[in-house]
């Protein structure tokens, strides 16, 4: 196999350095790369969106043990072994995926989700200022940072990445949510109510929304309009089951 060097592979016939994915040396035509790596890749993806997840990660094994450092091999394992619930395997593979490409957004926003739900905070809001640091505008990036800082106790700047988030996709209706939360806890109650009621349009009744809309209600006096929040979150519940509820 060809010797590879931070993200380069040298042509071991004359000596030229070529990009990764280069199949063919530019400078004397020599062949770079396995020539089943993309055939393996698209096999692979055939087979997981068709739901053969077993026969997905074989094919993208093979594609790794010949070449390790692909980047879209590791990634689409990555991806396959998250979903599986295998968080430390996918995030051995988005790792590699983002060592052999530190441009690669798609891959850091995956490692970012992977560490969130692993539940290592700091690590997954590495992983998404690294996406915004390559791409500033990235909202889902915004929005998971301040998730992130949120569950960090970061409150300011998890509100600055909230806020950025709902003005880059104002229908993102949840960033006003957790602007209300954080609003409240700050004591800004007009201000929580306002990104609550945000939080409520679009057709989306968030029962925790309802809730917390409720309390500031009747904290200013209005009993009768807590109540009827109240009634609708009920109604909302009933509509939408717990996951207890339904195994129930």
């Amino acid at each position: 196999m060809s010797e590879a060097i931070q993200g380069s592979v040298r042509c071991p016939r004359c000596g030229r350095m070529s990009a990764t994915a280069d199949k063919f040396c530019a400078e004397c035509g020599r062949f770079l790369r396995d020539a089943s790596i993309d055939q393996r890749l698209l096999l692979a993806l055939v087979h997981e969106r068709e739901g053969r997840g077993r026969e997905a990660r074989q094919e993208l094994q093979h594609l790794l043990d010949a070449e390790p450092d692909n980047i879209l091999g590791n990634h689409q394992l990555g991806n396959l072994l998250f979903h599986e619930g295998l968080l430390d395997q996918a995030i051995e593979h988005y790792r590699r995926a983002v060592t052999a490409s530190s441009t690669f957004v798609l891959a850091h926003y995956d490692l970012g989700v992977a560490y969130y739900h692993r539940g290592n905070m700091p690590e997954a809001a590495t992983a998404f200022r690294r996406c915004l640091d390559i791409n500033p505008n990235y909202n889902a990036a915004h929005y998971r940072l301040a998730l992130a800082l949120f569950h960090q106790g970061q409150l300011a700047e998890a509100r600055e990445h909230f806020e950025l988030s709902a003005t880059l996709t104002p229908e993102y209706v949840m960033a006003h949510y957790h602007l209300g939360v954080i609003h409240e806890r700050e004591g800004a109650t007009e201000v929580a109510r306002r990104e609550f009621e945000r939080s409520l349009e679009e057709g989306v009744h968030e029962l925790s929304s309802l809730f917390h809309l409720s309390l500031i209600r009747r904290a200013q006096g209005d009993n009768a309009g807590a109540d009827e929040l109240l009634r609708r979150a009920g109604e909302f519940g009933k509509l939408h089951p717990t996951a207890s509820e339904v195994r129930s």
